[in-house]
């Protein structure tokens, strides 16, 4: 018999008291454990890192996470670092060796040859220290584009409705991304990059954000997949 099985996926929304493992795993935040069997205590979003288990509640302001995939914004460029906002108390800091391949002449360099404030990035949370300092990386492997994204439009949302965006096992994204012919990277910090892979590339990428809006707004429905393909497949035709 294997010591542990895990019965739900990497970021699967998961509700109160769903069984998502058992054996020997490590229940870590917004679960519990009940003899061998490891439960869901909120409503969110499973992650798995080997054996250890946690949900990513649905309520309350985004709070960094070792390995989140987080989309930032640059509000400052420093000497060695640039920092982003990622709409969590504290700025991530990306310091120039997590972003550059090449070495960087800091004497002689302006970073922001490299990236501007304004400038949209794709990031990992790589390190939060005991006082929240967060501690960003382009560098690793990431379901979506690491590094700095261009050329399309930003829809922000409630952290805690990221799930609901992304669906139970990506269908949500999925569709939208299907029906719509567009990029969507979401960030678990609730900033959406969208950007469409052909024309006509605006109306793409407002029906995008109207569609992703209709889902924070509906996110207590059952059935908005369905319905919210169906209208948009009605509204598409390009």
């Amino acid at each position: 018999m294997p010591e542990y099985r895990i019965y739900v996926e990497d970021r699967e929304v998961v509700t109160p008291g769903e069984l998502l493992a058992e054996g020997q795993v490590i229940a870590s935040d917004g679960t519990y454990r009940e003899g061998d069997k490891v439960y869901s205590k909120v409503t969110g979003l499973a992650s798995i890192e080997g054996r250890k288990v946690r949900v990513i509640p649905l309520s309350g302001p985004y709070v960094p996470t070792k390995g989140d995939y987080v989309i930032g914004i640059v509000q400052e460029v420093k000497f060695s670092s640039w920092l982003l906002d990622i709409r969590a108390p504290t700025p991530g800091v990306l310091h120039v060796s997590e972003f550059v391949d090449e070495e960087v002449d800091l004497i002689t360099t302006d970073l922001s040859e490299y990236l501007r404030e304004g400038d949209v990035v794709g990031a990992l949370v790589q390190e939060v220290d005991p006082v929240k300092r967060v501690k960003l990386t382009t560098k690793g492997e990431a379901m979506n584009p690491l590094g700095r994204l261009k050329d399309g439009r930003i829809v922000e949302i409630d952290p805690v409705k990221v799930p609901r965006v992304i669906g139970r096992r990506g269908s949500m994204v999925r569709m939208l991304k299907d029906v719509l012919g567009c990029d969507i990277f979401v960030g678990i910090n609730g900033r959406i990059f969208i950007r469409a892979r052909e024309e006509p590339r605006e109306i793409r990428e407002d029906l995008a954000v109207r569609a992703i809006v209709e889902i924070e707004r509906r996110s207590h429905l059952s059935g908005l997949t369905d319905w919210l393909e169906s209208t948009l497949k009605r509204l598409s035709r390009w």
